[in-house]
């Protein structure tokens, strides 16, 4: 696999491939865990989303990942980690 690709190039995978990744509060306290949304690009981030053009209802699936951060910031110096580990694993190469 190759793992040598850059943060920008990651990204735009996950986005081109309807990735969305971000970050989900836990509490108030700052706790939170990285979240991955498979077709959230094309809802809006949303569970689902009626797409007039296409004639038919769009679905999107969130997984909430297993390491759970104490800050926002630990989780955000992560988001490329994941960015890389979802293009190696879904992007077949």
């Amino acid at each position: 696999m190759k793992d040598n690709w850059s943060f920008n190039e990651n990204l735009k995978w996950c986005i081109d491939n309807d990735f969305q990744v971000y970050i989900q509060p836990l509490d108030n306290s700052g706790r939170c865990k990285i979240a991955i949304r498979k077709g959230g690009i094309s809802t809006d981030g949303k569970p689902s989303k009626y797409c007039k053009e296409k004639g038919l209802t769009l679905y999107s699936k969130e997984t909430l990942g297993s390491v759970e951060y104490k800050t926002q910031k630990k989780a955000t110096e992560n988001l490329p980690k994941v960015y890389l580990y979802l293009r190696q694993t879904h992007g077949g190469i």
